[in-house]
């Protein structure tokens, strides 16, 4: 990956040529050099014109920092953009070791690093005192620190990395600001309010001078332009900049309700309990040890009286949360390491404006510990708004406003319930002679489906369709649904014919091509089974899908068929190559490794 370095420069060569031989000597990364030279009236202009490395725009004056950063950017070919004062010098790693928490995570946004001058959480203190110690301190600075890094609000302009992508989306530096103050602080909070994260990158440490260009600009009064701009920026954003950029992270109310989960309760709130500030839990019933153990990481523990309706005691707990959001959790659901590190970062840096958090919801993994299916829930909900849930059964948060959509994973440990519990609501409201909504329809015949009663569960989930009113995600699943039944009583045709209809609702799903090619593979129709297989391995997978997503249809799966397609019509290579590819993500699975001997024999005797 490429990385354009930025600098900007107005007179000065001294320090810029200093800042030039410390970055060739210490940056082996990929990176072009842009300078931006803002009407520089010594030998700057010339000498930058011998550099071969340097890419230069030339200003015949001082357009400012921002149109000058501006300019850089356009210039840019790389991935990500690096904005470097002229008055730096750089060590050993400073850029490899920023590049790696850029990329660490989807949403990270921009980084930056420490420095021995540089205002806010940056600076650090430093035991040098001549840039000949520079690297030496550098060096044991970094090696203790080495990894280390703080979620930050603001990341000083001296040095800044941004990736191009999240440039492009929230838009380059505001050139209202003039000659320069306050740019870097309203890109920051843009990048805040777009939902991304800043951090500090504790082992990069980039010595800066401070000053140097502005001390030389006669012409301007830099008190007078920091009061302007400060008054630019409270007029652009509504109140001070900093008030905003420096507001109090949110607090978070996690709201539970269990009974009977002494087995996994623990657990769960091992996982959540030092990233919350209040622990919330309604118990339906318990005749365990859940309440005992509950004591031990709350004392807000309420009992409601179990009235066969999942949504009303989750609204109980919901009533009671004090803090600015509420996070809700199953006792059998777990945040991993890496997850609890991302909720900890979100909880600094998200926006008050954020309405909903949405999660993943992973369900299932396979042997090597990749997710195979997997869901998308809102799980962080903001209190003032009055969010409630509904469904007896299978209840759900409605929801609305501005929903962030986060990568952060919730992860379902399961556990062992009540197999009829679910069944004897639903069939005790009919039984009172209520009428089903869509959802309603849709879950009791899940739960038929998991009793095996497949002509009462394609009958119920047909009614579903009927209504035209279910959840686009539950009514294509439903199909998937009715050909499971149709499968199970014996049927090919009719589960044709439903794996059929799911392409009326929506493009068609990776789940339902690999579907149709097995029809085809029973057959031995081998060239039609292929053509369904191929089909799934060419479909883009939807973005942050809502509904249930089984990986193996998305990932290896239609490629191992495909190779015993290909193998059955003696195309051996390519049974071979799809096999390779199935390997990318089974790599231990024995029958692939089967399949990759045998047609290597194969293939050696053609």
């Amino acid at each position: 990956m490429l990385t354009s370095i930025v600098i900007l420069t107005h007179n000065e060569w001294t320090v810029t040529k200093a800042c030039l031989e410390s970055i060739r000597l210490h940056t082996p990364e990929p990176y072009e050099l842009i300078v931006v030279d803002n009407g520089s009236t010594d030998e700057t202009s010339q000498s930058l014109k011998d550099q071969q490395d340097v890419k230069l725009v030339r200003n015949e004056t001082n357009l400012g920092f921002p149109k000058g950063c501006n300019q850089g950017i356009e210039a840019a070919s790389g991935d990500s953009v690096l904005f470097l004062n002229n008055d730096t010098v750089v060590t050993k790693n400073w850029l490899k070791n920023l590049l790696r928490e850029l990329h660490s995570d989807e949403r990270v946004g921009m980084v930056g690093p420490v420095s021995n001058y540089v205002s806010g959480q940056q600076q650090i203190p430093v035991t040098y005192h001549e840039l000949s110690d520079l690297d030496r301190f550098a060096k044991e600075h970094c090696e203790q620190h080495s990894g280390q890094w703080a979620s930050a609000r603001r990341i000083v302009g001296f040095c800044l990395l941004v990736k191009r992508s999240v440039l492009d989306e929230i838009g380059w530096f505001d050139e209202r600001f003039g000659i320069g103050n306050y740019e870097d602080d309203d890109l920051c909070l843009r990048a805040l309010q777009a939902g991304y994260s800043l951090r500090i990158v504790y082992d990069s440490f980039v010595h800066h001078v401070g000053h140097v260009t502005v001390r030389n600009i006669t012409d301007v009064n830099f008190a007078q332009l920091l009061v302007q701009n400060k008054l630019k920026a409270a007029e652009k954003w509504g109140q001070n900049i900093h008030d905003l950029m420096f507001e109090m992270p949110i607090t978070i109310s996690l709201c539970m309700i269990v009974k009977n989960e002494q087995e996994t309760i623990a657990r769960c709130l091992n996982s959540i309990r030092d990233i919350v500030d209040e622990i919330i839990v309604v118990d339906t019933g318990s005749t365990d040890d859940t309440v005992e153990i509950l004591k031990r990481y709350t004392d807000k523990i309420y009992h409601f009286e179990w009235i066969h309706d999942f949504a009303a005691a989750r609204n109980f707990a919901f009533d009671r949360a004090t803090m600015d959001y509420i996070l809700w959790l199953d006792a059998d659901d777990v945040i991993y390491e890496k997850d609890r590190k991302k909720l900890a970062e979100l909880k600094q840096s998200l926006n008050f404006s954020v309405d909903s958090v949405s999660m993943e919801y992973h369900l299932s993994f396979d042997q090597d510990g990749n997710v195979t299916s997997k869901s998308r829930r809102n799980r962080l909900v903001k209190r003032a708004n009055k969010f409630r849930w509904h469904g007896a059964v299978h209840e759900y948060l409605l929801v609305g406003g501005n929903i962030l959509n986060s990568d952060i994973a919730v992860t379902h440990v399961s556990v062992e319930h009540e197999s009829d519990r679910n069944i004897r609501i639903y069939e005790a409201r009919l039984a009172r002679g209520e009428t089903f909504e869509p959802r309603d329809l849709y879950y009791y015949a899940n739960e038929l489906l998991d009793h095996r009663r497949f002509e009462d569960a394609a009958a119920v989930y047909d009614q579903f369709l009927n209504t035209h009113q279910g959840w686009i995600e539950d009514v294509i699943a439903a199909c998937g649904k009715l050909a499971d039944c149709y499968h199970n009583l014996n049927q090919p045709d009719k589960e044709q014919e439903y794996t059929l209809r799911s392409f009326l609702y929506d493009t068609p799903r990776a789940d339902f091509c690999c579907r149709m090619g097995y029809y085809f593979l029973q057959k031995s129709e081998w060239k039609k089974a292929a053509f369904w297989y191929e089909l799934a391995t060419n479909l883009p997978k939807p973005d942050a899908n809502w509904g249930f997503v089984n990986n193996a249809y998305w990932t290896w799966l239609p490629h191992l068929q495909l190779c015993v397609c290909y193998d059955r019509m003696g195309d051996y290579r390519k049974a071979f190559e799809h096999n390779e590819i199935a390997r990318r993500y089974r790599p231990t699975q024995e029958f692939v490794l089967l399949n990759k001997a045998y047609l290597e024999s194969r293939l050696s005797e053609d």
